[in-house]
């Protein structure tokens, strides 16, 4: 009978040496062989799916990755890498699947790689229409210092809520839009506030009624602090679209510390436009909250914790709205959950390599 460890030690040690000597078809014959007599060899895994990844042969290089991941589910690396492979394959939901749960283990601290999944979950973002992260995961890169025309492009079209499929052509009015706005955003990053509004006030003189402009620049106000002067551009956004949801929530939020009846009349509107955004119902809860209606807040809180069961807020407000309405028993549940999801965020390792990047209620409305 043959010595099994004594043939596997022979292949993956030919394996390797013909893969640092770039004979990549024997080494993938070779780490295949290998395989098959020791299959939880994760090591192998691993270097044959690269291997298969860098001929671009994503399918090939994506089982190997599902092999490591299913040996070492808490492999960050890998599950950005499977995430890279399943964005070629056209998998959208999977590798924005992956790719997120790389951002939450964190990847060995490779720049490239690191930019490269970065890149990539910002564009799956973009196509899911999860704007805000967007935003958030290409503003990570240029706070990294990356300064390229395909991150402008991607910050211009995450501000004005656009889908990659749906971008304006390059040299047209509509690209020259989202060009500079891609670059107001960019200077937003990098704290030049005056000359990142300067550009927004430029572009809406210029460009008058094109769409989001306004509610772009409310947004980049908001960054700022200047609540008023944001609140402003988003009225000016519902004056071109009476229908604008998102801004409408804008409105809602910018109110709900300073003027909650005011916000109300807002968020009430958004609810009925977009019945199936869970930001609306929450938002909506805490004005009714705050306004002093509990009993109508309380459905409003409900759909928005069955959406986002894992987000400790809501079930603080549930908490809340539950006390007010003498419901007890329900409060202290809400309550206690809020306290279990509260100590568990506060045990959560801290930024991985893709930096601190905080992703909840997802509030927009593509």
């Amino acid at each position: 009978m043959p010595d099994n460890g004594a043939r596997f030690k022979s292949l993956s040690e030919q394996a390797a040496k013909a893969s640092s000597e770039n004979r990549l078809d024997q080494a993938v014959a070779l780490y295949t062989k290998a395989l098959a007599l020791r299959p939880k060899w994760t090591d192998g895994w691993w270097s044959l799916a690269t291997i298969e990844y860098d001929q671009d042969h994503y399918a090939k290089a994506a089982r190997g990755f599902e092999k490591v991941i299913a040996l070492d589910p808490k492999n960050g690396t890998a599950h950005a890498m499977l995430g890279l492979c399943q964005f070629e394959l056209g998998k959208n939901d999977a590798a924005l699947e992956n790719l997120l749960a790389a951002e939450n283990l964190g990847v060995v601290k490779d720049q490239q790689l690191r930019r490269v999944a970065l890149y990539h979950m910002g564009l799956l973002e973009l196509r899911a229409g999860k704007y805000g992260a967007a935003k958030e995961t290409f503003g990570q890169l240029a706070r990294d210092g990356i300064r390229t025309r395909e991150l402008i492009t991607g910050l211009g079209l995450a501000a004005l809520m656009i889908k990659p499929q749906e971008a304006p052509a390059e040299g047209t009015p509509g690209g020259s839009v989202v060009e500079r706005t891609g670059q107001a955003e960019l200077l937003l990053t990098e704290n030049h506030f005056e000359q990142a509004k300067q550009v927004y006030s430029e572009l809406n003189n210029e460009y008058l009624g094109y769409p989001n402009l306004h509610f772009a620049f409310g947004r980049l106000l908001l960054e700022t602090h200047e609540n008023d002067q944001a609140v402003q551009q988003f009225q000016l956004e519902l004056q071109r679209d009476p229908k604008n949801v998102n801004s409408m929530l804008e409105i809602a939020v910018a109110r709900e510390l300073v003027d909650p009846q005011a916000g109300l009349q807002y968020a009430e509107e958004a609810a009925r436009l977009a019945p199936g955004l869970p930001f609306a119902h929450y938002i909506l809860g805490m004005l009714r909250l705050e306004t002093g209606d509990a009993a109508s807040a309380i459905p409003e809180l409900e759909i928005a914790q069955k959406a986002f069961p894992s987000e400790a807020g809501v079930y603080f407000s549930l908490g809340k709205a539950y006390a007010k309405a003498g419901r007890k028993d329900d409060a202290s549940k809400a309550r206690a959950e809020f306290a279990r999801l509260n100590a568990l965020a506060a045990k959560a390792p801290g930024p991985t390599i893709y930096g601190a990047q905080t992703r909840t209620l997802d509030k927009e409305k593509p």
